[in-house]
């Protein structure tokens, strides 16, 4: 019995790792006590585990593309980049603020 196997391009694995890495980076957005989207911080309870899953998939396909340097070196650039560009998406759209958190 034979395995099917899925070839991919390098322009594939580029697309899936980016894609992974971007999802990583907003699922860690949306569980931040800073998410300025309230549909998106109220699904983000699970966002460290999800983050953390995409982002350990994201590096893989890095890696297998480029090699271990150069696509852990990207992956991070990729990370930090979406990271940055969230907040700031949120500060252009102007969602309406979540309310206030009761002191403990």
């Amino acid at each position: 019995m034979q395995v099917p196997t899925i070839g991919l391009s390098s322009l594939g694995f580029c697309s899936l790792a980016l894609l992974a890495t971007a999802l990583s980076s907003l699922a860690f957005y949306a569980a931040s006590p800073h998410c300025r989207w309230p549909r998106l911080h109220r699904a983000g309870r699970l966002g460290r585990e999800i983050g953390t899953v995409a982002a350990v998939a994201g590096l893989w396909l890095w890696m297998a593309n480029l090699g271990v340097g150069a696509g852990l070196v990207v992956a991070l650039c990729v990370w930090m980049a979406t990271a940055m560009l969230l907040p700031s998406l949120a500060a252009w759209h102007r969602p309406a603020a979540l309310p206030a958190r009761k002191p403990r």
